[in-house]
């Protein structure tokens, strides 16, 4: 749809609402500024202006006035509208256009390039999110409605990086993958530490002293033959005289035994209990336990509301989203475009593809959407809700996104299936490999829902 009649249409609710929120802020607006924000204000200004020297008042009383007046409300009207219409307006016109398909004159944004196919590839590896979201955006619709884009893919295989099909379809299954990727770094955190680890990150800082000698340690020391020795030697000294644990001196023992003869003549064998080392260590322990119970029942209320906790829910919709498309912004548009554009580009290559080079890639294809879907589908059913998910039941692990994506996938293993089932063999494809894809193609949506 044009963006303009998007905007035709949304525009009379849009004034409805600016109309309302206008009227409501110039009738309670005054009232607010007089009773909190004027007096404050006004402070504010005589200070400034006898900072500045400026010709005031002598007095520093407020002007008396009505919070209502006409002038003052119809004011206060036009410049709420206005200012909302900007905003509000803007908004609209960014939304209708942004959300436009990457097409100019009913064609792909790479069609007047002097190299098309050489730059969706370099869109789809670009690095900025947004460059990449349109390019796999571009791919999909390529791949769906421009049969000489998707034939000049085909047949594009004399670049110097590789073939057209080969980097466009490593690109895909590495946005695909990258869910795996994820998962197993939630399952493994090790993992991900590990992996995070470079090899320069290993190297030892530079040496400030003397390495460590190599002499047998419990020979006794040579004598120090040199000034740097012979410091070396007293400082040694010093240092582990401190370490050296000393029997305690006999004032500090007979001082503990008239503590303890003390404690026993005036204390009662019920108080001496009561003020023994273990029972004030379980007193400690009990009352820390009682607080730390008060505290986590007022935590789980605060939870509960549904204004100030909801911001600090981890809910597991939220989880399952940054786990599975990542975080902070997620990857699902681009994903199910991967996925949309290998299943169109594979089941177009029995017909268009000349060079027999899709056909290759085939079993990596189904494979990735199979473990992908396997994966998914598991993290769904074992992923534990977080303990500030205070609300969570179990019915509200069916996430729409997680959804969409096993849909997806599953579309594009019953594509492939039916394609290239019939010669499996030929292509590299395992019988196991082809049994797992049909049994996820043929679960249907109401299948997911129950389990």
């Amino acid at each position: 749809m044009d963006p303009v009649e998007q905007m035709k249409a949304k525009f009379p609710t849009l004034l409805r609402d600016l109309g309302i929120i206008s009227s409501v802020a110039a009738i309670t607006g005054p009232i607010l500024y007089s009773l909190t924000v004027r007096k404050r204000a006004w402070r504010m200004s005589l200070a400034c202006a006898r900072f500045l020297r400026w010709d005031i008042p002598g007095t520093d009383e407020l002007s008396i006035i009505p919070p209502y007046h006409v002038t003052l409300i119809f004011r206060s009207f036009i410049s709420g509208f206005c200012l909302l219409l900007l905003w509000q307006g803007a908004n609209l016109a960014f939304s209708a256009y942004v959300a436009q398909e990457p097409l100019k004159r009913g064609q792909p944004l790479t069609q007047d390039s002097n190299d098309p196919n050489g730059s969706l590839i370099n869109g789809l590896k670009s690095r900025k999110s947004l460059v990449k979201t349109f390019a796999f955006w571009e791919l999909a619709q390529i791949t769906r409605s421009f049969p000489a884009r998707r034939i000049s893919v085909f047949r594009d295989i004399d670049r110097p990086t590789g073939p057209a099909w080969s980097q466009i379809s490593s690109e895909c299954l590495k946005m695909i993958q990258g869910v795996n990727t994820r998962i197993a770094e939630h399952s493994n955190p090790s993992t991900k530490q590990q992996a995070s680890i470079k090899p320069e990150q290993l190297q030892s800082l530079p040496r400030i002293g003397m390495p460590p000698k190599e002499e047998p340690v419990f020979m006794s020391s040579p004598p120090p033959s040199s000034r740097r020795e012979m410091v070396e030697s007293k400082v040694g000294a010093f240092a582990k005289s401190y370490g050296n644990s000393s029997p305690p001196s006999p004032i500090v023992q007979q001082a503990k035994q008239h503590l303890e003869k003390a404690r026993t003549k005036f204390l009662t064998p019920k108080q001496q209990q009561a003020t023994s080392p273990a029972r004030i260590q379980s007193l400690a322990n009990s009352y820390l336990t009682r607080i730390q119970s008060q505290a986590n029942s007022y935590l789980i209320r605060f939870l509960h509301s549904p204004w100030a906790g909801a911001p600090f829910r981890q809910t597991f919709a939220r989880r399952i989203r940054s786990i599975a498309f990542g975080q902070p912004f997620s990857e699902l548009v681009t994903i199910i475009d991967a996925i949309d554009a290998l299943t169109n580009m594979a089941t177009a290559s029995i017909k268009e593809d000349d060079y027999g080079k899709v056909a290759k890639s085939v079993p990596s294809i189904l494979r990735t959407f199979s473990m992908t879907y396997q994966n998914l589908e598991r993290l769904t059913g074992t992923l534990q809700p977080h303990w500030t998910d205070v609300g969570f039941e179990e019915g509200q692990r069916q996430v729409e996104d997680v959804n969409v994506t096993l849909g997806a996938l599953r579309h594009g293993l019953r594509e492939l299936v039916d394609a290239f089932g019939g010669f499996a063999a030929d292509i590299g494809l395992e019988e196991k490999d082809v049994r797992a894809a049909k049994a996820i193609a043929g679960k249907s949506e109401t299948q997911m829902i129950e389990k």
